[in-house]
């Protein structure tokens, strides 16, 4: 057999269509439903929102969600971690499913690699249903699929959870102990907003569109691996052993003390309220049809949203490119306040697309724009008398949220950067509401002195980074708490990968 023969050995048929199922809308009577009748009967019109930005409180709302479901669970997202938070949410999705609860969990195929067991363990619940987006064919040897490069580099990154088709959590989290303060290593500054009222239903219908594709597959399709008659109860015992752990009584210690578990011992969650509108991109994006006209950007932008003051920018991926640049450089000569939160080099992930963005960055300041770039780490003004999980951990940002005039928001998965508007799928919500915007940026810029530099340049050209230190201003001349390794990396890298692919 050629190597060009085994490479085209498709294990999944390529026209292969799995049954279709959709969201279910006679929910009134569930919890959610009679819990939260009372607001959105008082707000008609609009939705709620509970905003997200601590780590535990992100997942206090997903452990909510899933617990207080009592029909449905749509379960959508990019990364999935085999680790604490993964297997503490898998444990609840189980006991939901117990409970008769029908889940369908979609997730993309990317990273799932060695999780391809539990997952499929997983799916043999009579009541779950896991399917994998745009699959890798060569299941155990991924390399082979260099041929399908321009397929496989699409990647579905869209992060939605609803339960009921009562509430859904819209946000730039994936599930990882990272993306919630829960890891010792390294944590990110994330952000989501929890939903209720009319915009649930239009997150279920992003979610259907993408759950009944072609290129949704179930997991049973691509791993034909029988599962055993103990598999499942067995999984379900580890789960929650899992629970019983030092590791996880500690997080869940940490969850008890925060302020969305507060406020829902005191039974009432205090949400905003506001005109919103939930976008995703096609799934065609990913597919690589046709999709400019519809793209999720698109129809954002397409929208008559006015910043006349302002216009405050968190994205931890931040490409701009020449257009970019120069949108930005025409706002501030019309008065407009632009401020972008991003990655520093030191505390970037993806060290390849800080590249892309440092092309920029000096262009950016010389245009009025104020750049803060987050620190990997920072020291508390005042120290925590009790431990935490996460102490020490280094920082990054991950969080991607969009903020005109103090007035309107989006908040989702989208990143200002080639990648997230020429390959990824995306998903987000905008919402008009004043108090919320105003109250997410006044807390974000309180916090920038301490928790980023502030980028500056002088008359020379020459860039400097300020920050604080406690009560003293610390102002450096060169990439800050990085390494002559890191930058050489970044830089060295960004001569052979295209901008178009960061």
């Amino acid at each position: 057999m050629s190597f060009y023969s085994l490479v085209s050995c498709q294990s999944v048929p390529m026209n292969f269509k799995a049954p279709e199922s959709y969201a279910l809308t006679e929910t009134s009577d569930t919890y959610f439903g009679k819990f939260l009748a009372p607001s959105v009967h008082a707000n008609p019109g609009k939705s709620g929102f509970y905003p997200l930005q601590a780590g535990t409180d992100a997942f206090v709302a997903r452990l909510e969600s899933v617990r207080r479901a009592e029909k449905s669970l749509d379960v959508q997202y990019y990364i999935w971690h085999d680790d604490l938070v993964g297997k503490m949410l898998f444990h609840e999705i189980l006991a939901a499913a117990d409970r008769h609860v029908r889940v369908r969990l979609l997730l993309d195929d990317l990273h799932i690699g060695q999780y391809q067991d539990l997952l499929l363990v997983l799916d043999s619940h009579p009541y779950i249903e896991v399917r994998m987006f745009n699959p890798f064919t060569n299941r155990s040897l991924r390399i082979l699929e260099v041929f399908r490069f321009s397929q496989i580099n699409r990647r579905m990154h869209n992060k939605v959870l609803i339960a009921d088709n009562q509430t859904s959590i819209i946000g730039g989290r994936n599930i990882g102990n990272e993306y919630f303060t829960a890891s010792r290593e390294s944590n990110f500054g994330d952000f989501d907003v929890w939903c209720f009222g009319p915009v649930v239903a239009e997150s279920s219908h992003a979610f259907d569109l993408y759950w009944n594709h072609r290129l949704s597959v179930p997991i049973s399709v691509l791993n034909k691996r029988e599962v055993g008659g103990g598999e499942l109860s067995h999984l379900q015992s580890e789960l929650r052993d899992l629970i019983k752990s030092p590791e996880a009584a500690m997080y869940t210690k940490e969850m008890f003390d925060s302020n969305l578990a507060k406020e829902m011992r005191l039974g009432k969650i205090s949400s905003f309220w506001g005109k919103a509108k939930v976008f995703s991109d096609s799934p065609e994006k990913v597919a690589g049809e046709s999709y400019k006209t519809t793209s999720m950007l698109n129809q954002v932008t397409a929208l008559p949203i006015k910043a006349d003051k302002e216009i405050f920018i968190v994205s931890p991926y931040f490409i701009p490119g020449k257009k970019g640049v120069d949108y930005f450089k025409r706002k501030h000569q019309e008065g407009v306040k632009v401020t972008v939160f991003t990655n520093s080099l030191a505390s970037n992930d993806v060290p390849l697309v800080f590249a892309g963005y440092k092309k920029y960055r000096k262009g950016l300041l010389k245009a009025g724009v104020e750049i803060y770039e987050m620190r990997p780490k920072v020291t508390p003004k005042k120290k925590k008398v009790k431990a935490s999980i996460s102490a020490g951990a280094r920082l990054g940002l991950h969080g991607k949220a969009y903020v005109f005039d103090r007035r309107v928001m989006f908040v989702g998965s989208m990143n200002l950067d080639p990648r997230s508007v020429e390959l990824n799928s995306e998903m987000g919500v905008l919402f008009e509401s004043p108090e919320l915007a105003q109250k997410f940026v006044e807390l974000t810029s309180l916090e920038l002195p301490d928790i980023a530099y502030k980028v500056v340049v002088d008359e020379k050209g020459k860039m400097e980074w300020i920050t604080h230190e406690g009560e003293k201003q610390v102002r450096v001349d060169s990439e800050p708490e990085t390494s002559i390794w890191k930058s050489f990396e970044a830089g060295f890298l960004s001569l052979f990968v295209p901008e178009s692919m960061l």
